[in-house]
């Protein structure tokens, strides 16, 4: 009887420790500062150091690669056409323009 008690509790445990796993592993990464630059780094934890002046990476979906203005992270890809544009205190992305990016949207606010 001792043993099956015992048994339960280590199964809940376990599913338990798995769980708890699982969730930390999902909200992992955050922004880090770097120089000027603010960058996500998925592998560590903890509070933001800082805020990109601009929200936003490139994500890749099938063959198309855009600018998710919402999402945060890593880019996934670089379109092969487009650049940041400086517009007041933004810096966004215009995928129909050419030649070098007026700001870095990885700057600290």
């Amino acid at each position: 009887m001792t043993q099956r008690i015992l048994g339960g509790a280590l199964a809940v445990f376990i599913a338990a420790a798995a769980i708890t796993g699982a969730a930390a592993a999902g909200t992992s990464g955050r922004y880090k500062k770097e120089g000027k630059r603010c960058v996500w780094d998925e592998k560590d934890s903890g509070p933001n150091q800082c805020e990109p002046l601009t929200m936003g990476r490139f994500k890749k979906e099938g063959d198309r690669c855009h600018w998710a203005p919402h999402d945060s992270g890593a880019d996934q890809c670089k379109p092969a056409k487009g650049r940041f544009k400086k517009e007041g205190d933004r810096c966004e992305w215009n995928a129909t323009d050419s030649g070098p990016d007026q700001c870095d949207p990885r700057q600290a606010k």
